[in-house]
């Protein structure tokens, strides 16, 4: 270090920077083999004094991290933002008044009445709508390709509404991961071949670049995909050279890719499921088909009247002329045809013979796999070139994880990698309880759900380059709970909900104090402030206003686009659904990879290009506009101000308690309660101007309802 000299000022500044970075960075661990060492059997709980925190070892490990650091926990929060807070975590949706009511009245001791409030939202069918949004997410799901053209996906709407019903019905999470990998393998497996569309969720370049690029890009995404998703590491770093921080070699990324090269982007037919038959899959059909007979009519008129026209040009009857000729004679212009519309011909062609849309041509899935003598032997890719083969590999693990005692699990061999059923050993080996790994992922992404940062920050990435891991001792036994206990992915969220670190409050006596120790709250000593996501601010205005259609699953349903998007490309349009589909929820929008609508993109809805690990909030201007003016915002405040109407008669207070109750789940203070009615009873000089052409006047009930639903009380959990 003799050689090494620093500037006095460069000094200086280092010395306030390292000054400045909070104390329990110290306590967040970077250990390269952690996500891949063996969960401990029997992790060691730590024994605490204090009776509340020590009731439960998710607590007892919270509150010891907090005393080695200096720190106290915040006081626990009241039913009311219980209630509130678990409502919007477990089913994504704001609890009725009534259930309000009826929680805070509940004579039962408090943890009773929690768990028996706890116990109903987890068996609600909107539980499976929330959970799949968040897996979703990780899983890049979306209903086009992506890139220039961004060609549908009609059938994709299957897969999530299997992650629906996966979660509704508490499927195990390793069959879960085992489904989705192989579910085309398994017996007695009706729905693996719809899991299997997890491989398809990627974006999809289909111009541009060689057959063989191609379909390298194809199985680089898959392969990249698993490692971020399933296994928590950046496993696509390692396509072009070793990983520069973990131990992941190239080998690696091929081997892991090796299980996959026998699959293809293609549809195979597939029967729709008994329960996907759904009431919105049904209604949308029989409009589909309706549209198709209306089609039809119109394209036989419209045929008609062209062949008509050209049998003097053809000099044969009308009835002769094939639609061949008439494309032709578009092309060459025939003076015949110069007043019809060729374009509206030809779509009306392609409705009718793509059946009516293909969204309801349901017997699609996506997935295919190649013939044997097509599948090309897998090999290491210098800088990932698919034509500069370095040496052939077979389909293996990651070389880090060590193997356990079981024959398929083993060192791979060249006569394992001509089995047809090869994939299924990738799916076993991840959802196997003996691998460390996927367990400490998924408990990990459920942490971060319900306490908005995960005990590793970096859900995707377990590495060094990540966020480090707050708590390993807690995420060791949470996992090996999971595991125990059958992957049951409600218990663990029932656990978590019940802890008493959940419950703490977003404001701490000492929080200026405890900021100084831990300033991203690394350690939990507050509950965490987040807002509402983009579909659940959507959600929340829909189910306050009374507008919320509750109907399950079916194909995506199109939103309004704001006045002024355009609404017509050059690859594809952006029809508006019939309002009952436009009122369910936000879950169900069809989700275009190039064109996001407007609303769900200002407030921050996942990029569906890649594996989305954590929503990342912002605070902007565009959002409060969007709420104040937009569309969005005036129909849900002027639906709440019928609502209030409808249930609270014409008396003011009752009025403004009505529509607090229904937007915050209370009554207001009485001081807000004076302002609402000082501002109900004012007259108005001059009408309002709102986003038409004139000036309209607006109630003040609906100007109330307005300013009410763009409050941060109702945008913010608690």
């Amino acid at each position: 270090m003799s050689g090494l000299r620093i500037p006095r000022c460069a000094a200086l500044g280092l010395a306030i920077l390292i000054a400045l970075v909070p104390v329990s960075r110290s306590a967040v661990a970077k250990d390269p083999d952690f996500p891949f060492s063996p969960i401990p059997e029997r992790p060691v709980v730590p024994v605490v004094a204090d009776r509340e925190w020590g009731a439960d070892a998710v607590d007892a490990y919270l509150f010891s991290k907090l005393q080695t650091a200096g720190l106290t926990p915040a006081p626990e929060v009241d039913r009311a933002t219980f209630i509130r807070r678990a409502a919007f975590d477990l089913i994504g949706l704001p609890p009725s008044p009534e259930e309000v009511a009826e929680f805070l009245a509940d004579a039962r001791p408090d943890s009773e009445a929690r768990v028996a409030l706890v116990d109903r939202l987890l068996a609600s069918p909107h539980y499976g709508e929330r959970m799949a949004r968040l897996w979703l997410d990780v899983a890049r799901y979306a209903d086009t390709d992506g890139f220039a053209i961004d060609g549908e996906r009609f059938t994709l709407w299957r897969y999530r509404d299997y992650v629906v019903r996966s979660f509704n019905n508490d499927k195990p999470f390793d069959q879960f991961a085992r489904e989705q990998l192989a579910g085309d393998l398994l017996e007695n497996c009706p729905e693996g071949v719809v899991a299997t569309g997890f491989y398809r969720l990627g974006p999809w370049e289909a111009d541009n670049m060689t057959p063989e690029h191609r379909r390298q890009d194809f199985l680089n995404e898959m392969t990249s995909a698993i490692g971020s998703v399933f296994l928590g590491v950046t496993l696509g770093c390692a396509r072009c050279h070793d990983h520069k921080y973990d131990p992941l070699p190239t080998a690696d990324f091929y081997s892991v890719q090796a299980f996959l090269t026998p699959l293809d982007r293609g549809d195979t037919p597939a029967e729709l499921l008994p329960f996907e038959q759904t009431v919105p899959f049904l209604r949308g059909k029989e409009a589909a088909d309706r549209e198709l007979a209306t089609a039809k009519v119109a394209f036989e008129a419209a045929l008609a009247e062209v062949r008509e026209k050209l049998t003097a040009s053809l000099a044969k009857p009308a009835a002769e002329i094939t639609e061949e000729e008439i494309e032709k004679e578009f092309e060459k212009k025939n003076e015949a045809l110069k007043d019809v519309d060729g374009k509206k011909l030809l779509d009306l062609r392609k409705k009718v013979k793509e059946g009516g849309g293909l969204r309801y041509q349901a017997q699609a899935v996506t997935l295919t796999r190649l013939p044997a003598d097509k599948i090309a032997a897998a090999h290491v890719l210098r800088g990932g070139d698919p034509f500069d083969k370095v040496s052939p590999v077979v389909p293996g693990f990651l070389s880090a994880v060590a193997p356990w005692d079981s024959p398929i699990f083993q060192a791979p061999t060249a006569e394992l990698a001509n089995d047809p059923k090869q994939r299924l050993r990738l799916a076993e080996w991840i959802a196997s309880p003996n691998n460390p790994v996927p367990p400490r992922v998924f408990v990990n992404r459920i942490w971060q759900q319900l306490f908005g940062q995960g005990i590793v920050s970096t859900a995707n990435d377990f590495g060094v380059a990540g966020g480090g891991i707050s708590h390993p001792e807690l995420l060791d036994y949470l996992a090996r709970d999971f595991i125990a206990n059958g992957f049951h992915v409600k218990r663990l969220q029932r656990r978590l909900v019940l802890s008493r670190g959940y419950r703490s409050a977003t404001a701490h006596p000492q929080a200026a104090e405890c900021a100084r120790i831990d300033a991203d709250n690394r350690l939990c000593w507050r509950g965490p402030f987040r807002r509402l996501d983009a579909e659940g601010v959507r959600d929340a205005l829909l189910a306050v206003s009374g507008r919320l259609n509750p109907d399950v699953g079916g194909p995506g349903f199109y939103e309004a686009l704001p006045t002024g998007v355009e609404t017509k490309y050059e690859f594809f349009d952006w029809p508006v659904s019939a309002e009952i589909e436009r009122r369910r929820r936000s879950l169900y929008m069809f989700q275009r990879r190039n064109l996001v609508h407007p609303v769900m993109e200002v407030f921050d809805v996942a990029d569906a290009n890649q594996p989305c690990e954590r929503r990342r909030p912002s605070i902007t201007a565009p959002q409060v506009l969007t709420l104040l003016n937009g569309e969005l915002g005036h129909e849900g405040a002027k639906a709440l101000a019928d609502r209030v109407r409808r249930e609270a008669g014409e008396t003011a207070a009752a009025q403004v308690e009505r529509a607090y109750s229904l937007a915050f789940g209370h009554k207001p203070f009485t001081t807000e309660l004076d302002l609402c009615l000082k501002f109900l009873s004012a007259t108005d000089e001059a009408p309002v101007p709102t986003t038409g052409d004139a000036p309209v006047v607006v109630d003040r009930l609906t100007r109330l309802c307005l300013a009410l639903l763009n409050s941060n009380e109702f945008l913010y959990l608690d």
